[in-house]
């Protein structure tokens, strides 16, 4: 059996739809049959069961014959209970406590317990790194934790969910000190593309692990710069205690990792399943589990959530600061942070004290980032602190809380339209299953981030019937604005197939992408710049592919709180001369509703081949819909 360690140990785990019942021929004892406990869809749970997508048959989830003590448990639940019912009362082994059954599947014995009271006898057996673990933890409640999506880590793109779990007498000053429990993949790929190819076909095994939460929040919002909601659950001390049992026995199982289902919420609602029978969260989510749609289920649950609370990134507490300083202050602040100006020549009053204290926040924030040699970082803090510490304390606020990300829009669009294509009357079809662009309302979501998965589009002209007009797998454009005191890259990739030879060409396979930079004012206008670059491949080509690059251009700007303008051109040249291809393109988008947009947009297409001078123009109006 594989050990876990005691409290900073790695977990193991995964994720699954647990049967609404289950029927079998499988002995199973008497008294387990007379309450059903095979059918039961806590057992479900505690054994990850669900139905597989072509038979209908029961199977668990789990990648690992050592989570079963029948040899059919990872399909016959029944076969598995029985088994389970003979291994938990099974004698003691005082040489090796620790690999009894008892020990290796806690939270299963003590459901049987609870479920079968009369069936005994029930005589518990030592346990002693469980009871360690468990002591050290010291658990009373948990919260749920999700920190905002980070669109240049591919393992974060679409945020990420945890848990806290909150120890007795816990305090706000003790808060950091509480230990989490999180499920992620073990990725070795640090590009979005091998990521998604890689999560998207359930290549990574998924770990648990248990940390410090200072730790995770060191990590989310001093290295990412992530924002980080809290949102206190109403587990009772019992429940915790059940859900750490679960999260100890699958820590050292395998579970593929499944981009879009058997991911990290995915496994934190199984947990919390096991915790609270009946809550069934993770029956919810058939088909994906989107971490932000998984938080907006869960704090829709009654009684389930207490509140919720807002932890700034240093990035976003950096930018609130930066926006109380005028040009001058903020170039004086820059100077002591770059150590071009001796801390103490700012002065003593209340304005020096702020462009110190964005000094010494700038130069944390440039080391952590691994922007700022660690010696380098220590030694400017030390100055600069050493001089704060000898002035008074202010209070400069904080930065104002965000919209929750459970009030953000669905995560799935379907949209619907007509128009003109190519100079006919047309219908226009799309559909998204995941997860933002950057015409959609941004409450909820990351500022300047399109993360697309799987994104489909077709047309109808008339006289011709549907056609492809894109299907694009991965589409992702991270727009990211400078600032004075940060000069952040953006980027852009997608791949997949599109129409880049005019309405009348087939969609045909494209890779493209590349690197850019963003500026914004006021709040409301973004503009940026790319250097595009596209690898297409068309049967019409002279060797049925062309490489590209050109520059990009693009206006983000927010005409109030419900609509948004989004404009593009563009112009690519092609290698040997054989294609040329300038573009425009004009969206608007405007919110109807919590659910729904009316939107409108025109393109403009000019291709230049050998012998041939072609234009397109699309104009389209219609109406969006998010699920």
């Amino acid at each position: 059996m594989k050990r876990l360690s005691l409290i900073a140990a790695g977990l193991g785990l995964a994720l699954g739809l647990p049967p609404a019942s289950a029927g079998t021929t499988s002995p199973v004892a008497p008294d387990a049959r007379a309450l059903a406990l095979a059918a039961d869809p806590a057992w479900a749970d505690l054994l990850h069961y669900a139905p597989a997508p072509l038979s209908g048959r029961w199977r668990s989830l789990a990648d690992d014959p050592g989570f079963f003590l029948a040899a059919d448990g990872a399909r016959d639940p029944a076969a598995e209970l029985a088994a389970t019912l003979a291994a938990v009362r099974s004698p003691a082994r005082p040489e090796a406590p620790d690999e009894h059954p008892q020990c290796r599947f806690p939270a299963r014995y003590h459901w049987l317990k609870s479920r079968l009271p009369d069936a005994g006898p029930w005589l518990d057996q030592p346990c002693p790194r469980l009871e360690a673990w468990m002591a050290g933890i010291n658990p009373a409640g948990a919260t749920l934790i999700f920190p905002s999506a980070y669109v240049n880590s591919p393992a974060s793109m679409f945020g990420h969910t945890l848990l806290r779990i909150d120890a007795a007498g816990q305090s706000e000053a003790t808060r950091l000190l509480a230990y989490t429990v999180n499920y992620a993949a073990k990725a070795d790929a640090t590009d979005g593309f091998s990521f998604a190819i890689k999560g998207l076909t359930g290549l990574y095994p998924g770990i648990l692990s248990s940390s410090p939460y200072y730790m995770k929040v060191r990590e989310y919002s001093d290295m990412e710069s992530r924002d980080v909601w809290e949102y206190p659950l109403t587990l009772t001390t019992d429940e915790t205690r059940q859900l750490l049992r679960h999260a100890w026995e699958i820590g050292a199982t395998r579970f593929d990792y499944w981009f879009f289902d058997e991911n990290c919420s995915y496994m934190i609602l199984r947990l919390l399943d096991v915790a609270r029978p009946g809550l069934r969260t993770a029956q919810r989510f058939p088909l994906s589990a989107i971490p932000v749609d998984t938080v907006k289920e869960v704090v829709a649950i009654p009684g389930l959530v207490a509140g919720a609370s807002f932890r700034p990134a240093a990035g976003t507490e950096l930018a609130y600061r930066a926006r109380r300083l005028s040009a001058d202050e903020m170039q004086a602040a820059l100077a002591v942070a770059d150590g071009q100006r001796p801390p103490a020549s700012l002065g003593q009053d209340t304005r020096a004290i702020e462009q110190l204290e964005f000094a010494d926040r700038l130069v944390s924030y440039r080391g952590h980032a691994g922007k700022l040699e660690q010696d380098q970082a220590l030694a400017r803090l030390r100055s600069i602190q050493t001089v704060r510490s000898t002035l008074p304390s202010i209070d400069v606020g904080a930065p104002p809380t965000p919209p929750r990300p459970e009030q953000g829009h669905a995560s799935g669009r379907l949209g619907l339209g007509t128009g003109r294509l190519g100079g006919d009357p047309a219908l226009f079809l799309d559909l998204r299953p995941a997860y933002h662009d950057l015409l959609d309302p941004e409450a909820g979501y990351a500022r300047g981030a399109q993360i697309r998965f799987f994104d489909l589009a077709a047309s109808q002209r008339e006289g011709h019937g549907w056609r492809l007009d894109r299907f694009l797998p991965v589409d992702i454009v991270s727009v990211a604005p400078r600032q004075s005191w940060t000069q952040p890259l953006s980027w852009k990739v997608r791949f997949g197939w599109e129409r880049n030879l005019g309405a009348d060409r087939a969609a045909s396979p494209t890779l493209a992408g590349g690197p850019g930079a963003a500026w914004e004012w006021n709040g409301r206008l973004i503009a940026y710049v790319f250097l595009d670059n596209q690898l297409i491949s068309h049967g019409k080509l002279d060797k049925h592919w062309a490489i590209g690059s050109g520059p990009l251009t693009g206006l983000l700007w927010d005409l109030g709180k419900d609509s948004r303008v989004h404009i593009e051109a563009s112009r690519q040249w092609f290698n040997d001369g054989r294609l040329d291809r300038s573009s425009a393109r004009a969206h608007l988008r405007t919110r109807l509703g919590s659910r729904d947009n009316l939107v409108a947009g025109y393109e403009w297409t000019r291709l230049d081949t050998p012998g041939e001078d072609h234009q397109d123009r699309r104009l389209n109006l219609g109406w969006q819909h998010y699920f």
